[in-house]
């Protein structure tokens, strides 16, 4: 192969991967970052904005159910409980150790409180730090998680760097809108690794998430 197939080859390489980029950036990356959630509930002020002044994205699913049928799926959260209800062969490649629960179990169901601790991955697994901290618990309404440094920050008025949040939102006396908000304020050089590592990862388990506790609240 001569140099200017080589030149070839390699321009028609990068034409496609900023082509694909360009799509991702400015039509799929927008519908991924706001997955379900219509315009009224995508730009709804909630509880947890207060805790952090940074970009947010909202997805939802509409739950044809009450918050109090909602909520017990949300209590048992966490790798220590029920697990996070999404695909726990992608979660466990990264070592999370996580196991799903399809059904209320009342060990499950101690109550969260503000300054307990949710574990995203087994505590044994790197250095006790796969974890965060709910920053507010409020039955039936919302769950707002951060990291150990954020929690602090927050116990000492300051902003959080970021935050993931879930609201149960009635929709009327039969529905309910569940809401996962994910804000972040972040420097330059953290968006764009998360832009191109964490976003996409994310989104395929958040909405796998989602959906799993829709199913499970409707049965």
């Amino acid at each position: 192969m001569n140099k200017r197939t080589r030149y070839t080859r390699l321009g028609k390489f990068f034409g496609v991967f900023f082509l694909l980029l360009i799509v991702h950036h400015f039509v799929i990356r927008p519908w991924m970052l706001d997955w379900g959630a219509p315009k009224k509930i995508e730009k709804l002020t909630l509880s947890g904005d207060r805790f952090i002044n940074g970009r947010s994205h909202t997805r939802a699913v509409l739950i044809h159910t009450t918050p109090d049928k909602i909520w017990p799926w949300l209590v048992q959260m966490g790798q220590e409980r029920g697990g996070m209800y999404s695909y726990t062969w992608l979660e466990n490649i990264v070592l999370a150790d996580m196991k799903n629960t399809y059904v209320i179990r009342p060990e499950f169901q101690k109550p969260r409180m503000q300054g307990d601790t949710i574990w995203l991955a087994n505590k044994r697994r790197y250095k006790g730090k796969g974890h965060q901290i709910f920053a507010e618990v409020i039955p039936e309404k919302s769950v707002i998680m951060v990291g150990d440094q954020d929690y602090m920050r927050i116990q000492n008025g300051q902003t959080a760097t970021g935050a993931w949040s879930f609201y149960l939102v009635p929709q009327d006396e039969e529905s309910t809108w569940l809401i996962a908000r994910s804000t972040e304020d972040e420097t330059i050089g953290k968006r764009v690794l998360r832009y191109f590592t964490y976003e996409i990862p994310h989104f395929i388990m958040e909405q796998k998430m989602l959906r799993t506790v829709k199913r499970l609240s409707e049965a």
